[in-house]
Parts: structure tokens; C-alpha cells; sequence
């Protein structure tokens, strides 16, 4: 067990000091960012997460998720994040997004991640906890510090993720942090810009498109939360349920595309990406397909797909399906 010795010292390394004492239990507490009584206890992905306290030190392992804990007042409890590349922090919250320390711009290493002395990780999966790259949840638990995983990500299975597991962790960080009121809120917001695009599309056919992006000249396309997307725009993935079991995404030959001839294609652009560059990829690529000769060609974040950023990328497409 050479990972968990080595996580126990990094972390007993801190000294017993570095986290705040618990208070009592049954104890009301205020924080900086709201009022709960502890202890609370949370699910997620199958596992109970008990807390003597709010969470101070917390490390964000998505962008989204970083904008999230900032539109939930809780952006000064972060004092870490990593994978950054995967995507760029929503412009409301750029400016506090750019003051957390950024542990990796991808997977941390567990020294990087357990410098930083989080009692809590919010974590996009939980495929990096292996014992090797970072520590095992339970070696972390052990050690006082929670392991939060999105809930449409439990499994790293993303196939069965949706645009509206947002209302499911806005509830556990509630619970957490003691912000339940403004959780509620915040929910209620983006369940009525859903439901605003819901109403603007109903009775309307949906549009077939093919969602797609591209990595090293080659093509892919995906399922999950990327289909639930296109089917809250007002849209029908071409691609849902062709894809292996288990995979929510997976690559495309040029002939199946040039086959299915889509009128509509939606490109998802990765980090570093911009339009331009997929725009010629795509004209030099599939000249011959419909979509690209008649220029109907959508580009989105391939990032706005989880928290604020999934109800984001449901207005966006449905603005360009219908304008």
C-alpha cells in the first residue's frame, strides 16, 4: 500500500492544525457563506458523505464546477483547481475563476492535490482515484477529506448524464455548504430558462443534426449529455444509440457522415479550438455534405454541457436552430 502510506504522510504532514476543528455536533453554524446545522449528511454516486462542518478548503476538478461554487457565494473556500484545460470559466465568473491557484491544468498529482490541504473535492469522476494518480476516495475519507463526484459522472459512464443533474448537485452542495436557500434559487432560475426553451420548441420537428468535433484531423461524434442537449434545443441527434455500450462518445469515418448527408451539423469546439479553423477542417473534410455546402453549420462549446454551462448549452443551440 505504497500510495496510501505516501498520501497519510503528505497529509499528516500539514499538521494537525491546517484544517479548521469541527464544531459539536447538532451545532448551528455560520459561515461565509451561509447558516446549517451540523452534522449533515449527503448522497452521491451510491456512497453517504457525513460532515461535521462546512467544507473551507475546497478544490474544484471542472470548470463548470468552479462556476458553479462561484454563483453559489462559495468561490473564497476554493483554493484549488485543475483541469482547466477542459474549458474556460463562463464570463461572469472569469475574474474570481482566475484568482483560484490552478493545481494542473489536467489530472493533478496526489502531491499537487494534497498541498493544497482540501477537506473537499469536487471531482468530474472518479476514474483519477486509483490509488496511483491520486489517492482512493476511501484512503482520502479517511484522512478528512470528502470526495464529491457529478452525479451524472458516478460511474465515469457519461451515457446516461442530463442537462438537469444540475438540480441534483445544487441540492447536495445546499446541504453541504448550509446555502439551501440560495441553491433553491438558483435551481428555480435555470429551471425556467429550460422550461423557456421547452416552450419555444414544442410542436416544432426536431431538427436531425449530427454532433461532432474532431482531435488529431480525425472526426467523432457523442451521446449522453450531448443528446439530451440536442433534444431540449429541439433537436434529434442522428447519432443517439448507435454508439457502443457504455461510450458516450466515439470516433466516425468520413464515408458514414458523407452517407447520412446531415442537413444540419453541430460542432462541438474543444479547448484552444475556434471556428475558424473548424470551419476550413470541415470544408477541406466533407465538401460534399449538405450541411457543410449550405454553410448550416452550428458551433458550440464542447464544454457546455455540465452545471450552469449544460442550461447555457441548451439556449445557444436552440437560438441557432431557430433564431
Amino acid at each position: 500500500m505504497v500510495a496510501l502510506a505516501a498520501a497519510a504522510a503528505a497529509i499528516a504532514g500539514c499538521g494537525a492544525s491546517a484544517k479548521p476543528p469541527a464544531p459539536a455536533a447538532n451545532q448551528t453554524v455560520v459561515n461565509g457563506a451561509g447558516q446549517a446545522t451540523y452534522p449533515v449528511s449527503v448522497t452521491n454516486c451510491g456512497r453517504t458523505l457525513r460532515f461535521d462542518h462546512a467544507p473551507t478548503r475546497v478544490i474544484s476538478g471542472w470548470p463548470t464546477n468552479t462556476d458553479l461554487l462561484e454563483a453559489l457565494g462559495l468561490g473564497t473556500l476554493v483554493v484549488g483547481q485543475y483541469n482547466t484545460s477542459n474549458g474556460t470559466p463562463a464570463p461572469a465568473y472569469a475574474a474570481a475563476a482566475g484568482r483560484v491557484p490552478v493545481l494542473s491544468e489536467g489530472p493533478p498529482t496526489k502531491e499537487q492535490l494534497l498541498a493544497a490541504r482540501p477537506d473537499l473535492i469536487w471531482a468530474d469522476g472518479s476514474y483519477l482515484f486509483d490509488g496511483q494518480q491520486l489517492p482512493t476516495i476511501a484512503d482520502l475519507a479517511a484522512q478528512g477529506t470528502q470526495v464529491l463526484i457529478l452525479s451524472g459522472f458516478c460511474t465515469d459512464d457519461a451515457t446516461k448524464a442530463k442537462v438537469t443533474d444540475v438540480d441534483t448537485d445544487l441540492a447536495t452542495l445546499g446541504r453541504i455548504f448550509g446555502v439551501e436557500a440560495s441553491a433553491a434559487r438558483l435551481r428555480a432560475d435555470l429551471d425556467n430558462r429550460l422550461a423557456a426553451v421547452t416552450k419555444k420548441v414544442t410542436g416544432q420537428p426536431a431538427v436531425p443534426v449530427a454532433m461532432i468535433s474532431t482531435y488529431n484531423d480525425s472526426i467523432y461524434t457523442y451521446d449522453g449529455v450531448y443528446t439530451d442537449i440536442a433534444q431540449r434545443a429541439g433537436a434529434r441527434n442522428i447519432y443517439a444509440g448507435t454508439l457502443p455500450a457504455g461510450q458516450y462518445y466515439a470516433e466516425l469515418s468520413k464515408e458514414s457522415i458523407v452517407k447520412n448527408n446531415p442537413a444540419t451539423l453541430v460542432y462541438l469546439l474543444s479547448g484552444g479550438e475556434n471556428e475558424a479553423d473548424a470551419r476550413a477542417f470541415l470544408a477541406r473534410t466533407l465538401p460534399t455534405v449538405r450541411a457543410v455546402q449550405s454553410g448550416r453549420m452550428i458551433f458550440l462549446s464542447q464544454w457546455d454541457s455540465t452545471n450552469l454551462a449544460g442550461v447555457q448549452g441548451v439556449e445557444s443551440l436552440a437560438a441557432a436552430l431557430r433564431p
